[in-house]
């Protein structure tokens, strides 16, 4: 659990980890260097829970919390790792669920081959009424794309759904500059290398409040979608991270890339030093393509 100003959530989201059905687990969390009382309150629960709860503090803050769960996995040891953010909910039978399918996929491709599983989850408001009960749906997420090449421009796995195994997180590690976001390279990781699976249970209530780092937004909506497709800037700013986290993929992994899959993480990361229409050539011949014709509008207007 990377945990950074949570302190007014943090205590029911452990709660929620410690009513899991399945028990076979210990509970590491850092708190990057909150000014409020996250810390307090983790290490409160953490006394009551010597032998589950394991608890530190990052001396400085990191910046984001893509980089405090980078440098968690980093220092990770166990067979199969969660992500938790600090402030949601989840459903007693989240573990369960996610580790019948990993162990699934494992169980047909070898533990030794990378393997990322992820979750649905029900949008819920601050107070954990239910908005959405699914946020897939609510956001049009491509959660079934295991494409490399899609991938490398629309991100499909939410973090705080994620399982991953050993396999795949020992081939995470530094230097995590051009990193767009944790779960974006985790899935680009067990894309070009694995295997991705998805449950289609929400296994948890993704929290939306003030605070988020990262919200869910509904797009299902005609106006958000058409606002998106016509903002040249929002869609440049994406693209130019996507470009640049395909330049830092094709340093840590271009040697261990497919013919294929090299072609399409070097095309996307070139894409900043071509002109408008070899972009949308380039986008075009390799695949790099949203999952909707309006956010493909949007690709093609403004790249």
């Amino acid at each position: 659990m990377a945990a950074y100003q949570g302190g007014a959530y943090i205590d029911a989201q452990i709660e929620s980890v410690l009513a899991q059905t399945c028990h076979d687990w210990v509970l590491r969390i850092r708190d990057d260097n909150s000014a409020d009382d996250t810390y307090a309150v983790a290490q409160r629960r953490a006394a009551d829970h010597p032998h589950r709860i394991v608890v530190n503090q990052r001396p400085s803050n990191s910046g984001s919390a893509s980089q405090n769960f980078l440098e968690m996995l980093v220092g990770s040891t166990g067979r199969y790792v969660m992500l938790a953010d600090d402030d949601d909910v989840w459903r007693e039978d989240k573990v369960a669920l996610t580790l019948a399918e990993m162990q699934r996929i494992e169980a047909s491709v070898g533990a030794g081959v990378p393997v990322l599983v992820h979750t649905d989850a029900a949008v819920v408001d601050q107070s954990l009424r239910i908005t959405s009960p699914s946020m897939a749906h609510v956001q049009k997420l491509p959660v079934h794309e295991t494409r490399l090449a899609r991938l490398l421009v629309q991100n499909s796995v939410t973090g705080c759904t994620v399982m991953i195994n050993r396999a795949l997180a020992d081939l995470v590690r530094e230097p995590f500059d051009g990193v767009a976001m944790h779960d974006w390279w985790l899935a680009l990781i067990a894309a070009a290398f694995g295997r991705i699976g998805y449950v289609e249970a929400p296994t948890l209530l993704y929290r939306q409040h003030g605070g988020n780092a990262v919200g869910a937004v509904d797009a299902r909506d005609a106006r958000y979608l058409l606002g998106r497709a016509l903002d040249g800037n929002e869609t440049r700013a994406r693209m130019r991270a996507a470009s640049a986290q395909a330049s830092a993929f094709l340093a840590q992994f271009g040697d261990r890339l497919s013919a294929r899959d090299l072609s399409a993480v070097a095309t996307c990361a070139g894409l900043e030093n071509r002109g408008k229409l070899a972009r949308v050539t380039d986008i075009a011949r390799s695949g790099l393509w949203k999952n909707t014709a309006l956010r493909r509008i949007g690709q093609i207007l403004h790249v």
